[in-house]
């Protein structure tokens, strides 16, 4: 039994028990492999065929709907060749579907400059026929903005309430357009009812409260908003957990009432027509070309905030100056000295140049503190501008939603102590994308470049290298 040949033999047989054992195992793991493919085939084949039975149902259906729609089908049909055939005779030109994204974005379908000459024409002789009517009617008019003028008196009549509303119309038929604000918009029509105002026109509708403009939506007969989502937001004065927790106890979809609800979005997902920007937002009816700023601000703005869908409506040799300037320093809440004596040497060294550039530049900053430090440096210099005791060419990107400039410094402060604020100020395009878009010509970041470089933010990485390729030219 201890012989070598027999150890050898034990061995041996060891090492075969070891792989028969490892077959075995391996033979169970194969039949229940085949067992788990046998019952995944099984499903495939159940779910194919419920798919052919939907898709069969499917064509069926369609089948139904064509035939029942035939002649609706071919009415549509001769319709559309009518229209084009009176196209043809009158002129008008054709959308050309061929033609590429850009200019197809940029065409005007069915209008010529005949077409606006007419329509011009057509203006003045209206204008003309109002300003008779006006003329013949006056002693109407005059009694109209009497009743206006002394509503609290009138309202208390029998017929009060339709004595202020035929008021009104006369009043608007006299002037058609008459502006306002959300804020004034109570009292100013605190008299008037549903249906009472023919026309709203509402702009910044991004920036707007849904519940600000409830009241003006409610008297109201058509509405028009003009905004942009991808801009400044509302600014709410409610947190919102105060508004997550008003919505579920009145049970009211978060799309009317949360931190990234406004007017725009909820008439903008009442609107038939746009596009889904992601999976869950709405943009009805998007004009994509941008006529303001030159490159590279519009391609900032393009790559950051509108999937590069925006199409550049100036020429194509509309090239603008555009740096990030590196200024690195110590913050005391966001504000950065050091970066606000880089700001009065870069202003001095225009106005120097050519002195009328002092009516073209804005100061802008995502920071309340720091405009106001800036506003006080740039007085030292002569620079700040205001009305009344409002400063108009120095504030917050919040101030200059809808203004434009042809030189625009945006002034981001921070530093390492202070890398929350930074973040903040780029973690989402809106703020970005209002600074970049209010320069027409020039724009210039003043900030320490290296930490918001580091802050792994797509808005500030594809800001600075859209800057470093245009500088790299």
């Amino acid at each position: 039994m201890n012989t070598k040949g027999f150890q050898a033999y034990a061995r041996e047989l060891k090492e075969v028990h070891t792989q028969l054992k490892q077959c075995k195992d391996l033979m169970r793991q194969s039949k229940s492999n085949k067992e788990s493919i046998q019952e995944k085939l099984k499903h495939n084949f159940d779910e194919m065929k419920e798919i052919s039975l939907t898709l069969q149902k499917i064509k069926q259906d369609f089948s139904e709907w064509v035939e029942k729609n035939t002649h609706t089908i071919q009415q549509l049909q001769e319709r559309i060749t009518k229209l084009n055939d009176e196209l043809v005779q009158q002129g008008r030109p054709f959308i050309d579907f061929s033609q590429s994204y850009e200019q197809l974005q940029k065409s005007n379908a069915w209008y010529s400059t005949d077409f606006r000459k007419m329509q011009s024409e057509l203006f003045i002789l209206a204008l003309g026929v109002r300003k008779q009517f006006l003329y013949e009617n006056h002693k109407s008019l005059k009694g109209a903005i009497n009743v206006w003028e002394r509503q609290p008196a009138t309202i208390g009549k029998v017929n009060g309430d339709e004595l202020i509303t035929a008021s009104w119309q006369w009043i608007n038929f006299t002037v058609p357009v008459i502006s306002t604000t959300f804020a004034s918009f109570g009292r100013m029509f605190k008299n008037l009812h549903v249906d009472t105002v023919s026309n709203l026109f509402i702009d910044e509708a991004g920036q707007a409260l849904p519940q600000a403009s409830v009241g003006a939506v409610f008297r109201s007969k058509r509405i028009f908003a003009v905004g942009d989502p991808s801009q400044i937001k509302p600014v709410l004065t409610i947190p919102p957990s105060i508004l997550t927790l008003i919505s579920r106890h009145h049970d009211v979809n978060e799309k009317f009432i949360s931190a990234n609800a406004s007017t725009q979005t909820i008439v903008d997902d009442a609107s038939q027509f746009g596009y889904f920007k992601n999976k869950e937002e709405w943009i009805g009816i998007p004009l994509w070309v941008h006529r303001r700023c030159n490159d590279p601000m519009f391609t900032i703005s393009n790559e950051i905030s509108y999937n590069g869908l925006m199409v550049q409506g100036k020429d194509a040799d509309s090239i603008g100056k555009a740096k990030w300037l590196h200024v690195e320093g110590k913050a005391i809440d966001k504000f950065v000295k050091e970066q606000a004596v880089r700001l009065k040497e870069e202003i001095q060294k225009m106005i120097e140049i050519d002195p009328k550039l002092k009516d073209d530049i804005y100061v802008i900053s995502p920071f309340r503190n720091v405009a106001k430090k800036l506003e006080n440096e740039l007085n030292e210099i002569n620079f700040v501008k205001k009305k009344g005791n409002k400063c108009v060419n120095v504030g917050t990107v919040h101030t200059f939603q809808g203004k434009e400039a042809k030189i625009v410094f945006f002034v981001l402060g921070a530093d390492n102590d202070s890398r929350g604020a930074a973040s903040w100020a780029v973690s989402e395009p809106n703020l970005m994308n209002v600074a970049v878009t209010r320069a027409k010509e020039q724009f210039y970041i003043i900030g320490d470049k290296k930490l918001y470089a580091d802050l792994k933010s797509d808005v500030a990485d594809k800001s600075i290298a859209i800057l470093e390729a245009h500088n790299a030219l």
